[in-house]
């Protein structure tokens, strides 16, 4: 009912039309039929401040010439003296007239709408509903406004409160009046904001809100279109009673999951659509029903033990091609498990677990993760489509090495290529005959395996056998229990005990997880370990055991390098002794193997938590979603204190240090000691400031530092701070950005703390997203990522002769993201080192497109610190030019700012052994950053690449003038070629032929672009 009551809209105006005229007329013709809605209504000019009260509550109108709002008349008036305490405040902001007058030239009419309050009638307060309405034109005199407040029933206050509980529920709540074309925002008391009436309807506003980006890209149309007025009154029409639909909106700068439900009211009809629109974040929750379902999905057509493809997911892909009318030719690979039911018999279901995995691993590595499925207990099969017979057959015979390369072959197979078949069924028969012949010629070849039998049943360490003459293992009670318990008391030291007279040796189940060894029991252990200790420590480990096995030494004692299951060296001492028999004859020689690259939770050095623990401690907090503090600290140059005094002396200052972290936290926080000279403290208390503090104090603690033996070392630190607040990122993500802001410090900012949002001046919500997203895109098959080249040109002719090959990155949330932004940060990610092996594989694939027109086409790809420093780096350089073909000699890497810090000595080894194999080496950005004249020196350099820093403005500035021709001319002198980046136009291109230089890139030649579009110019 509307701010008149019942009257109906002709009789309105005609009473308001009388009132200008006689008031006291309006007064004794409709104070009746408004007096039974009604306790007060009153008209008020905010133009003049007249005060007309049409109805009091003891029937008598008061009039007031000037009122400055109705609040003051209220104090006035002795049968009302004002509404109750509680409400006192929020009614005059209600009755404000420069709060109305603002509201009206805004374009309002209703200025409020049931606003709830306890006003005195008679002894009592009573709950009392006020609505505020402007006259929709002003008249002569000014424009009008009725002020009316009724009583509110029982009923309607258990409704306003449900309404209230919603709003804390809902991010906003709308009333959608179709009939009269109103859109608007209801609140607590139903306040209407200047915000909220822009919009007169739900069309305008709709469109101001999918028009605006508000709405996720994908989800504007389908929004726009169900929340339109024609399709809910259609919607509801058809007899539902609610519609819900599920969509992104942006929230906070990013895109969250949101539900909007319409509900109709109870006397919605024809004559009266109305409706209430509900809206309510469900990104948590639905995002984690889209994620179990996207998981059940996943399992679906997944092997949960393998991840490859199961039984489901290869019937789909038969039934896919017996339906296809052009039948492809197709290469198929059936395998079988060689011994499965004996590691399962011998050494339980999880070793052979295990096992499958390692063959799974072995069939993906080979043949891709999607050709492979699961489609039994031992069986996989590899089906590859629209393969050439010469390349299957090659890849088969490759697959082959692999396993004949191993001791005992894991699998037996048979292998089939069809140019066409009716069925995969009958490939898969055919490669299934093949493959027990495989399976027999393996019997034959490792006789061994049945004289290991053997010897284990003589030893008694099986006992019983199955139905096809397979040895059950049998327990060995308390020893084996006794065993099994002091091996899992560590994670760093691996047990051992080697039975002589079987040759069998049992392992400590962390030792053949991590070293990746074929089972805890191994038969003929040297033969297995030698092969994983490095070929310069071999002669070292055999000689020693030798020693110990003829009685010449005691105890064997050695250290020497191990290699793991991930193909990484790590240092490992073994010790170990022989045990006798009662008759004096050797029992057992049993040990312990120490890992050195692997630390319990415990520094050893510094009693603080290690790495490990540090990023256990940022994974329980990302999990339990709390806020964290992460304070990381270095202390700068602490190689020259272990240079002068030793390291003995340098681990003791390590040790006071952490204890004078220790201090200053106290209970408020963790510290860690994380590699290096470096340390972290982690709290979910400290603010930023206060961290800033802690640096201050630490630091003057450093500056003050006095060592054992009395000398004053004042250490010189750098920090890098990050304040994580419920922000979605990983342990990687969280890590890497306190990294990058530490080594900001160290660079760029003399040890000054460096928070993480500072050093990169944006949100740094947004930034975690990103690097997070980021992240997993890289290991998501580098989903986003590819690859643009800009054209280097002969500086003599102009013509293009190479390419550098630069990575970019596109999102459908990010949008393609600057490469400055994220290529420093994941440059120190460990998935970097895959990522770079991409962007070289890209190159030289995309290389070798433009060397068919163009055989002497130079490809330069930029090399980080990261791929350099990883071991497989050489042997990854290697499989790729294998791989892609690409002549080395036409690969030019240029090294970033990162490889110019790193150990000059290892950097020579490394260039040394890629310029052997015909590779030129460039330095990037020379004259900037790090690239000091000893590198022209020490490394082995063909090209020196001129910053264009330099080049900027170069006409008019003598010192880049001067800098441009002394690093020319140095190249020449030396017999490296040049290259002179930065070349913006043809101006510059003229002005720089005086200097001499090989090669120019720029924007002259070309932007980065896509390959297609870099043929174009050629």
């Amino acid at each position: 009912m509307g701010i008149y009551g019942r009257l109906d809209a002709a009789a309105r105006r005609d009473l308001l039309k009388e009132v200008s005229l006689d008031k006291q007329y309006y007064k004794e013709h409709i104070q009746n039929i408004l007096y039974d809605n009604y306790v007060k209504l009153a008209l008020v000019n905010i133009d003049t401040g007249e005060y007309v009260s049409v109805i009091s509550v003891d029937k008598n109108a008061d009039n007031y010439k000037s009122t400055s709002d109705v609040s003051s008349y209220f104090k006035d008036n002795k049968g009302l003296d004002c509404c109750h305490p509680d409400e006192v405040r929020e009614f005059a902001y209600m009755c404000d007239m420069k709060h109305v007058k603002a509201l009206i030239e805004a374009g309002a009419r209703s200025i409020v709408r049931n606003f709830r309050f306890r006003l005195r009638l008679g002894e009592d307060y009573e709950w009392v509903s006020m609505d505020i309405e402007a006259e929709k034109e002003p008249r002569e005199d000014g424009q009008w406004v009725v002020f009316g407040m009724r009583a509110v029933s029982l009923d309607t206050l258990v409704l306003e409160d449900s309404l209230r509980t919603l709003t804390r529920v809902y991010r906003r709540i709308f009333r959608i009046d179709v009939t009269h074309n109103i859109c608007e925002t209801l609140r607590g008391g139903y306040i209407r904001s200047r915000d909220e009436v822009k919009h007169d309807c739900l069309g305008e506003y709709m469109k101001d809100m999918t028009i605006g980006g508000e709405i996720f890209p994908d989800d504007v149309d389908r929004v726009r279109k169900c929340l339109s007025p024609e399709f809910l009154i259609k919607y509801f029409a058809s007899g539902h009673d609610r519609f819900t639909i599920r969509y992104k909106r942006k929230m906070d700068m990013v895109y969250r999951w949101v539900m909007t439900e319409v509900i109709p009211t109870a006397d919605y009809r024809d004559d009266n659509k109305v409706f209430y629109l509900y809206t309510r974040d469900i990104h948590e929750e639905y995002s984690e029903s889209i994620e179990k379902q996207e998981l059940l999905e996943f399992y679906s057509y997944k092997d949960t033990l393998t991840r490859l493809g199961n039984r489901n997911a290869f019937n789909i892909l038969c039934d896919a091609y017996a339906d296809r009318n052009d039948k492809r030719s197709v290469g198929f690979v059936f395998n079988d498990v060689n011994k499965l039911k004996y590691v399962n018999d011998h050494y339980g279901h999880k070793e052979g677990d295990l096992y499958l995995q390692r063959v799974s691993q072995m069939l993906a590595q080979h043949f891709g993760e999607n050709a492979c499925y699961r489609i039994s207990g031992d069986e996989f099969v590899v089906i590859i489509m629209d393969i050439a017979e010469q390349s299957f057959n090659s890849m088969i015979a490759r697959y082959k090495e692999v396993i004949d390369e191993q001791e005992e072959a894991p699998v037996a197979f048979g292998a089939v290529w069809k140019a066409e078949a009716d069925s995969i069924d009958k490939i898969m028969n055919e490669a299934e005959r093949l493959m027990y012949e495989d399976k027999k010629r393996f019997y034959s070849k490792h006789p061994e395996v049945k004289r290991r039998e053997s010897v284990e049943n003589e030893a008694n360490i099986a006992v019983g056998t199955t139905k096809d003459g397979v040895p059950h293992y049998r327990n060995l009670g308390k020893t084996d229990r006794i065993f099994d318990a002091l091996a899992a008391t560590t994670l760093r030291n691996y047990i051992f005990m080697d039975d002589l007279d079987t040759n069998v040796t049992k392992w400590s189940a962390s030792a053949v997880d991590y070293f990746g060894l074929p089972g805890q029991y191994i038969y003929d252990t040297q033969k297995v370990w030698e092969k994983l200790i490095h070929p310069d420590d071999r002669a070292i480990f055999e000689q020693d055991i030798t020693e110990v096995f003829a009685g010449r030494k005691k105890y064997h004692d050695v250290e020497y390098r191990m290699r793991n299951k991930n193909g990484e060296y790590v240092v490992c001492t073994c010790r170990g002794f022989i045990t006798k028999k009662e008759n004096g004859d050797p029992e057992f020689f049993v040990g312990t193997v120490i890992n050195h690259g692997v630390i319990d939770g415990v520094d050893p050095v510094t009693n603080l938590h290690n790495q490990h623990e540090y990023t256990k401690y940022i994974s329980i907090h990302l999990r339990n979603k709390q806020m964290m503090s992460i304070l990381a600290i270095g202390i700068s140059m602490f190689n020259s204190i272990n240079m002068m005094y030793g390291y003995a002396y340098g681990n003791a200052v390590l040790k006071d240090f952490a204890t004078k972290l220790k201090n200053v936290v106290g209970g408020k926080g963790l510290v860690f000691r994380l590699d290096g000279a470096k340390f972290a403290i982690c709290s979910n208390v400290y603010t930023k400031q206060e961290l800033k503090e802690v640096y201050r104090h630490v630091q003057n603690l450093a500056l003050d530092n006095v060592g054992l033996s009395g000398t004053s070392i004042p250490l010189k630190l750098y920090g890098g701070g990050l304040i994580y607040d419920h922000v979605g990122a990983d342990e990687d993500v969280i890590k890497s950005s306190v990294e990058y802001a530490l080594e900001r410090s160290k660079e760029d900012h003399h040890g000054e703390l460096v928070f993480f949002n500072e050093e990169i001046k944006d949100n740094d919500r947004m930034r975690l997203q990103l690097y997070s997203t980021i992240h997993k895109c890289v290991a998501n098959n580098m989903e986003g990522f590819f690859m643009c080249y800009q054209p280097i040109a002969n500086s003599e002719t102009g013509h293009i002769i190479g390419m550098e090959a630069l990575l970019r990155w596109k999102h459908k949330e990010f949008g393609v993201v600057p490469p400055g932004i994220f290529i420093p940060w994941l440059e120190m990610e460990p998935c970097f080192f895959e990522l770079g092996n991409w962007i070289i594989e890209q190159a030289l694939t995309d290389g070798m497109e433009i060397r068919k027109i163009r055989p002497d086409f130079v490809v330069n790809v930029n090399i980080s610190a990261t791929q350099l420093e990883n071991h497989g780096f050489r042997q990854a350089v290697v499989d790729i030019l294998k791989k892609t073909k690409f002549p080395p000699e036409y690969l030019c890497i240029e090294l970033t700012e990162r490889c110019k810090n790193m150990d000059i000595a290892f950097l020579k080894n490394e260039l040394e052994y890629f310029r052997k194999l015909g590779i030129k080496i460039a330095i990037d950005d020379f004259g900037t950053g790090n690239a000091t004249l000893n590198l022209l020196t020490e490394l082995p350099i063909d090209e020196l690449k001129v910053d264009m820093s330099f080049v900027r403005g170069i006409q008019e500035s003598k010192p880049n003038q001067v800098l441009v021709q002394a690093v020319v001319s140095c190249a020449h002198q030396l017999g490296y070629k040049s290259c002179i980046e930065g070349v913006e136009d043809k101006a510059l291109f003229d002005y720089l032929h005086r200097y001499g230089s090989t090669y120019y890139q720029g924007y002259h030649f070309s932007r980065p672009v896509c390959l297609e579009d870099f043929k174009k110019l050629l």
